[in-house]
């Protein structure tokens, strides 16, 4: 997926962050982070940006830099626990940032909430996965004891057609 410089194109037209990111219908900080490559462009916003700028297609504005904070490189290299330690680390300081303490406790109480369901989640799936080991190890045992009852019988039919041959 090529990677457009938005910024340039943004500021050639005179336009703010705040203005493109309310015509694109996404929050300012998304916006930021796609410029700075750490998301990628929705493609459906493509042909809005072209909309926009009353521009055939972005092909001018193609950059050929590769950010290592890419969201796709930087997802990738992520564990489902680390995104969520990362979720929960975003939520929290967002609660930081509201207004009421109230409503700050209520957030500490989610993700105390949140975090005891992980922790939940983990046990059950360490149980599943030990338990699917122990299955697998099961079926591989009762898989040579089948091959060792089928070479036990294939030997009794050859035995028994030897002596009816007789």
């Amino acid at each position: 997926m090529p990677r457009f410089d938005i910024s340039r194109l943004r500021k050639e037209n005179g336009m703010s962050q705040n203005e493109l990111a309310q015509h694109l219908q996404m929050t300012q900080s998304f916006l930021s982070a796609i410029e700075n490559g750490k998301s990628p462009l929705p493609i459906e916003k493509e042909e809005k940006l072209c909309e926009i700028f009353g521009i055939p297609n972005l092909k001018d504005y193609i950059t050929d830099k590769k950010s290592e904070n890419s969201a796709e490189a930087h997802v990738s290299k992520m564990t489902d626990s680390d995104l969520f330690n990362q979720l929960l680390s975003r939520f929290h300081k967002q609660a930081h940032s509201a207004e009421s303490e109230h409503h700050h406790h209520d957030h500490h109480q989610k993700i105390q909430e949140l975090e005891s369901r992980l922790d939940v989640m983990f046990a059950r799936f360490d149980d599943l996965m030990a338990r699917n080991d122990r299955l697998t190890a099961e079926n591989e045992r009762l898989r040579e004891q089948i091959d060792a009852y089928r070479t036990e019988i294939d030997a009794l039919r050859k035995e028994n057609y030897n002596l009816s041959k007789k």
